[in-house]
């Protein structure tokens, strides 16, 4: 397709790269889960928080289908949908991630899962009847070669899940506190159903709510988890600030807030 009206592979690109964000690098992303696995996966909630999200999802998956879960961490949407389909194989580049979403998967007795450690870009695998990429995009900067791959990939359907640009209520603390805000301020949905486009492709775009949550022991937890470079000068000016955003339970602290999430959906055999 022409794009020469707008680029969206390279207004992609360009948002990414003008992230202050280390983590561009497969190397420190890495580091930074095999740190990070456990907390997130205490923070991520279940599958409540995500459930408009989930049930979007499950409505294009069958029971004698194969998916492919990009991106799959500790298994927010793996292990709900392995539920509902034959095959699940989950595809992540973090060992810590992939240690923790086995653990799940035993403690629930689900067997029907495949583990496959790789980055994205250097995976190769079979097609899957749906391929799923929730929050695993954020750190792609040529966003059209991966999602060439995951059509290639996909026999029915592509489903990827991302921000809308909205702004949480602890930004403003961030950016007071710490100088930078890491998390993409754009409609990156928009971006990929564009670049969709400029493949010859056509998306379905859906707007679903989400809960996000962040859990903690103490308030300096979720503090750190939130800025996890932060001084610790910084940390105890964000951890007050935080505090009337917090909850107080009987196992901790709790920091939960609405969030707008995009789902981008594409039908094999949907062309312009």
């Amino acid at each position: 397709m022409p794009d020469e009206l707008f680029d969206f592979a390279a207004a992609w690109a360009a948002s990414m790269r003008r992230r202050p964000d280390a983590r561009l690098d497969p190397v420190a992303d890495r580091a930074f889960w095999q740190q990070y696995a456990e907390r997130y996966d205490e923070r991520a909630g279940d599958a409540s928080a995500i459930a408009q999200t989930l049930a979007l999802i499950r409505d294009l998956v069958h029971p004698n289908d194969t998916l492919l879960d990009i991106g799959a961490g500790t298994g927010r949407f793996t292990l709900p949908l392995a539920e509902r389909v034959r095959h699940v194989t989950a595809l992540d580049q973090s060992a810590a991630m992939l240690a923790v979403l086995r653990r799940k998967a035993h403690a629930c007795g689900v067997t029907n899962i495949t583990f496959l450690e790789v980055d994205w870009q250097d995976a190769t695998v079979v097609p899957h009847d749906v391929v799923l990429a929730a929050w695993s995009l954020y750190r792609l900067i040529d966003l059209r070669a991966a999602l060439e791959k995951m059509v290639t990939a996909a026999r029915r359907a592509l489903v990827i899940v991302s921000g809308v640009g909205g702004s949480p209520p602890h930004r403003p603390l961030i950016e007071a506190i710490c100088g930078t805000w890491t998390e993409s301020p754009y409609p990156s949905h928009l971006l990929i159903a564009g670049t969709l486009w400029q493949m010859g492709l056509a998306a379905e775009v859906r707007i679903t709510r989400e809960t996000r949550v962040f859990a903690g022991a103490t308030p300096r937890d979720i503090a750190q988890t939130l800025a996890p470079d932060a001084s610790p000068d910084a940390l105890d000016a964000l951890e007050k600030g935080l505090l009337p955003l917090l909850h107080r339970h009987e196992d901790g602290w709790r920091y939960a807030y609405p969030q707008t999430v995009g789902v981008v959906v594409w039908r094999v055999g949907n062309m312009l």
